[in-house]
């Protein structure tokens, strides 16, 4: 894909994702309200069109970095027009700004190298998606007493990490190349939850 079509499929996918974030967190049920809360919602939507894309690794992570820059301030300006006030760059919007270009670099090299047959880190880039629902889902157990009335989302959010493990690598799941990346990479996943919750 042409790298001007994917910049502009990023920034309204992006802007569009953010604001349905905002009307999910307002009218999904209690138990289906983490689709809106979720980190690991955002990423799919932008790993998988850089991994569609096929750019080189310099646009794959641009392209992920600008699609989850999208989702942030579609969200906080939509919640500001929403909210009848000023849009004003707070805490929160500098933070989840700092997320995306953390998280966009590492999900849009992991989008490059799971089209890359001969790479080291194919199994790596593949194994994200199910890593990063698996991990939120075990951070979630790690907090228990902040999630004890969502015990069924927590549960999903696993369920969905081990789902997307088995679609993804099919008659492959069971190899060790396999469960090593998804193993490798749920732990990194716990990690940057802690640290990133235990900076808000």
């Amino acid at each position: 894909m042409k790298p001007t079509k994917s910049y502009i499929m990023a920034i309204v996918l992006g802007l569009v994702i953010g604001i349905l974030t905002l009307v999910g967190q307002k009218y999904l049920p209690m138990n289906l309200n983490f689709l809106a809360n979720s980190g690991a919602v955002w990423l799919i939507p932008a790993f998988l069109l850089s991994y569609f894309g096929k750019g080189d690794r310099t646009q794959s992570i641009a392209v992920t970095i600008v699609c989850l820059l999208g989702c942030v301030y579609g969200y906080y300006a939509f919640e500001s027009i929403m909210n009848h006030h000023a849009f004003t760059l707070t805490r929160g919007i500098l933070l989840w700004s700092g997320v995306a270009l953390v998280a966009g670099t590492v999900f849009g090299m992991g989008a490059f190298c799971a089209n890359q047959e001969n790479s080291r880190l194919k199994y790596f880039g593949m194994n994200l998606l199910p890593a990063v629902f698996t991990a939120e889902g075990l951070d979630n157990v790690i907090h228990i007493q902040d999630y004890a009335h969502m015990i069924p989302a927590v549960i999903m959010k696993i369920s969905i990490g081990v789902i997307l493990y088995l679609v993804i690598n099919r008659k492959e799941r069971l190899k060790p190349k396999n469960l090593t990346a998804y193993a490798v990479t749920t732990t990194l996943g716990v990690a940057a939850f802690l640290i990133l919750f235990g900076n808000m």
